[in-house]
């Protein structure tokens, strides 16, 4: 097939959407022709939160255009709450050049605000079969308008199919068990890359005998680490040895250290920053049980990471978290940290229960959770859609 993929946000920036793009597509182009079409990074961005590691794994070109006209800058655009979109009108001058230029058999759009609009015009006016993926940012939720929900339905109806990261994804657009189009989960490298676990508990000065709690997140008010630092507390008021170590980096970064302080726990956290990819393995080995609160997730790539290497999650039962977690974890009430500390030290107190809770983790997410299986998720759905535009246009 020749894929063509649209998506509003790819490399440089690193997060859960561009990891799955990136991914997805590289094995997907092994047997495929695939084209990746993005908007030109702004420099911005680039500097905040760009990261050239990723670079080498890109195996298929990437065009970029200048994302000028979008209805996202309409003046009092906000204030219609939702019912004027945001839709890039530049996305669909892209994807009409590189539909004429590379006759592709199928398009993915990721993301409905701003891509949408480029699906349906390729679709109903280009004639190219396209899947719309909902990779969950612009789904329902908090900071998102509520009419958005109307469109998202409408431009999925408009084109061939469409996938989700979760059936959390999905519900929220259409409700329990509605709505058209496949749930095609985001991914984890199986088996997952090794790492010198020993060489980060020493680095961070973890004493021994300690369970390590790793947490991963950007560290920004709807993650709610501050969540995680008064479970802390807690936990050590309940008598369990462990020390937390935070991964990430975000605007609450000070804030939560000052946090730290304030609870008198400061001895038992180590902030340890970005954590690059090519170290990520040795964290995830060092640590005994992994922490998550977060108060909206689509899907929480972190958590099934954790899973991946075989380590208890505690968590929040949460947007699509209990879907992700399965039974290879606790979860607690969200925005309780007393419930989320007293979950850290019974597994703290509890090693066997947290050796069965990481071996359901790894068999879960080696089951569902493969970027290997997720990519032919994804080859089925686009092959699918191409084999009903042919069908169409013999028709």
């Amino acid at each position: 097939m020749k894929i063509l993929v649209l998506t509003p946000t790819f490399l440089p920036v690193v997060g859960g959407a561009e990891l799955v793009l990136l991914e997805v597509y590289r094995r997907l182009a092994r047997r495929h022709d695939v084209r990746l079409l993005t908007p030109v990074l702004p420099e911005s961005l680039r500097r905040d939160h760009g990261s050239s590691e990723y670079d080498a794994l890109v195996t298929f070109p990437v065009e970029r255009y200048e994302d000028r006209v979008t209805l996202m800058r309409v003046r009092g655009h906000r204030v219609t709450a939702g019912a004027l979109p945001p839709f890039s009108l530049s996305a669909v001058a892209a994807v009409r050049r590189a539909i004429a230029s590379a006759r592709p058999d199928v398009l993915n759009v990721h993301y409905a605000m701003p891509t949408g609009l480029a699906a349906v015009v390729a679709d109903r006016r280009l004639g190219v079969p396209t899947v719309l993926t909902m990779n969950g940012r612009d789904v329902p939720g908090p900071g998102v308008p509520a009419l958005w929900r109307w469109w998202q339905r409408a431009l999925i109806a408009l084109v061939t199919d469409a996938t989700y990261v979760s059936g959390y994804c999905r519900d929220a657009i259409y409700g329990p068990g509605r709505g058209r189009g496949e749930v095609v989960a985001n991914g984890v490298e199986i088996p997952p890359p090794p790492g010198n676990g020993c060489a980060v508990r020493a680095a961070l000065d973890v004493p021994p005998g300690n369970v390590l709690v790793f947490a991963l997140q950007r560290l920004a008010p709807e993650k709610r680490v501050d969540a995680l630092l008064h479970a802390l507390r807690r936990g050590l008021d309940a008598g369990a040895a462990v020390t937390l170590v935070i991964g990430g980096t975000g605007p609450e970064a000070q804030a939560l250290r000052a946090l730290a302080a304030e609870l008198g726990i400061d001895k038992h956290v180590r902030f340890a920053g970005y954590v690059p990819r090519a170290a990520l393995g040795a964290y995830f080995e060092a640590c005994d049980l992994f922490a998550f609160h977060s108060t909206y997730e689509t899907f929480g790539l972190v958590v099934a990471q954790a899973m991946s290497y075989g380590r208890a999650v505690v968590s929040v039962r949460s947007t699509a978290l209990p879907e992700v977690v399965g039974d290879a974890g606790v979860l607690v009430p969200p925005g309780d940290p007393i419930a989320l500390g007293d979950a850290i030290a019974a597994l703290a107190h509890d090693p066997a229960r947290r050796r069965a809770l990481g071996e359901a983790g790894r068999r879960r997410a080696a089951a569902l959770y493969a970027w290997d299986r997720v990519a032919e998720g994804y080859e089925r759905v686009l092959a699918r859609a191409a084999a009903r535009g042919k069908a169409r246009r013999a028709g």
